[in-house]
């Protein structure tokens, strides 16, 4: 692998689209990354880098590929929660608090380069030069506090006892178009997995609520009709 200086230049625009490097110059990379003790790992695809229930201690930039974080429910059965493409940024929270025994396990859904970070760095005592951790500590606030209301988003989706009301307020709460379309930029298999059931369980409920003439659906925009 190139040194760290080459691959902060090859991969500039990636990096300049992380959340947590926000406000930062391109020139101050290395040097952030350095702070972060930030190291560059290639993982092959399907190859799983944190396991559950062992110690979780850094959050990661994806630089290149996908990583899927997910767990396992009462039967065994894996259950993704999130998925990360190129600039972004995953585990932020876990990474603060670095527990134990980590309650998701974090895998390469194809073959990825990250820089994993040890967020630990932002809790202890700084010297003369605070620019740097001041700006990272403002992201990573701005990010966790805009998981929070993400998840607070999918709680209440997810308390909804009928599908078609989850449908409905994950559709409802989303921008509309100045036609009044909503763009869902998912697969269908990815907003069934959102919205807590399977791929055919939405398919069915998605075509009986355009046969009652409640939703339209034009490839990936979605119409609330009443």
């Amino acid at each position: 692998m190139m040194g760290k200086e080459n691959l902060c230049r090859k991969y500039e625009q990636v990096l300049a689209s992380c959340p947590l490097l926000a406000g930062i110059p391109a020139a101050e990379y290395e040097k952030t990354l350095h702070f972060l003790k930030g190291r560059w790992q290639r993982l092959g695809k399907h190859e799983i880098f944190q396991r559950l229930d062992e110690p979780f201690r850094y959050a990661g930039i994806v630089v290149m590929g996908r990583i899927e974080g997910a767990f396992l429910n009462e039967n065994d059965a894996k259950i993704a929660v999130s998925r990360f493409g190129a600039g972004e940024f995953f585990g932020e929270a876990l990474g603060c608090v670095q527990p134990a025994h980590s309650p998701i396990q974090l895998e390469a859904l194809a073959d990825s380069l990250v820089i994993f970070v040890d967020l630990s760095i932002l809790q202890q005592p700084q010297g003369e030069s605070t620019v740097i951790p001041y700006q990272l500590a403002l992201n990573l606030i701005r990010g966790l506090a805009q998981q929070n209301v993400y998840q607070n988003r999918k709680v209440r989706i997810l308390s909804q006892k009928k599908l078609r009301d989850r449908i409905g307020i994950f559709l409802g709460e989303m921008p509309r178009q100045t036609d009044g379309a909503v763009a869902v930029n998912l697969t269908t298999t990815a907003m069934a997995e959102f919205l807590g059931v399977n791929r055919s369980a939405l398919s069915r409920e998605l075509g009986a609520m355009q046969d009652e003439g409640l939703l339209r659906i034009e490839g990936k925009r979605y119409f609330l009709l009443r």
